[in-house]
């Protein structure tokens, strides 16, 4: 298998974690605490997971922007 192939298939593969850690973060008893520091938590938690899924399934590198 080719390096790119390789690499495409890492990427599909951390999507679908990042996705499902924000449907867990979502489903988690934090979301529904009624402490409002750990529902905010379970939001942010799960809004990270689905940025760095959308990102990686962009195909974009971050790093380009940083040059």
């Amino acid at each position: 298998m080719e390096t790119t192939e390789q690499t495409l298939r890492e990427r599909e593969r951390c999507v679908r974690i990042c996705r499902r850690r924000a449907e867990l973060w979502r489903k988690t008893s934090a979301a529904r605490s009624g402490l409002a520091g750990a529902r905010e938590e379970a939001r942010a938690r799960a809004n990270e997971a689905t940025y760095l899924a959308d990102l990686l399934a962009s195909g974009e590198d971050i790093s380009d922007e940083h040059r």
